[in-house]
């Protein structure tokens, strides 16, 4: 299975307002997508303005599979959000842990930042099992704490260092970030 990056183009508008747009993706985003094309174009030319938001299309065998982004929300603190779907199954079938080491590898090696703090909306089982299989902490669990068409959510939070993961990464023995650079232990 070649598991490759490249980021979105204007040219994947539609692709990735596809993937937002199904059931099994937007139950567990946390704000809702228009089914608009133009606003979807402008989203990705905002996206590619900031220096705070750096984000990829999962490839396997070339094969588009799914989405990942790292927002800096703290830039002073090197503080750092992942956020990650899969579209098709080749990402989710051994694919979806590696996707978590290249992109944790992206944050501490590439941006040399100092932490990851996710939220993930309680019912989304499936990640909150990656969260504790890739190291994270789990903090807590905040209480009705996001609103999506009128309902309240739970939402985990988890945490990672980069001291935590220098040593977790071991486990993985995958060393490359999003852009193929290797990044092996010192």
């Amino acid at each position: 299975m070649g598991l490759s990056y490249r980021r979105p183009t204007e040219d994947d508008a539609r692709l990735l307002l596809d993937w937002r747009l199904r059931p099994d993706i937007a139950r567990h985003l946390f704000t809702a997508v228009d089914d608009d094309i133009e606003k979807q174009r402008a989203w990705l030319a905002r996206c590619d303005s900031r220096d705070d938001y750096h984000h990829r299309i999962m490839m396997v065998d070339g094969v588009p599979v799914g989405y990942a982004s790292i927002t800096i929300t703290h830039a002073a603190w090197g503080i750092a959000t992942l956020g990650a779907y899969m579209a098709d199954r080749r990402g989710r079938t051994g694919a979806g842990p590696l996707n978590f080491t290249h992109a944790l590898n992206h944050v501490f090696y590439a941006l040399g930042l100092r932490k990851v703090v996710n939220q993930i909306m309680a019912d989304n089982e499936r990640v909150l099992r990656g969260q504790v299989l890739l190291g994270y902490r789990h903090v807590g669990v905040l209480k009705d704490h996001a609103v999506k068409e009128g309902q309240a959510y739970d939402v985990h939070l988890f945490e990672m260092s980069a001291a935590e993961w220098a040593a977790k990464r071991l486990k993985f023995k995958e060393y490359a970030d999003w852009d193929g650079r290797s990044w092996p232990p010192s």
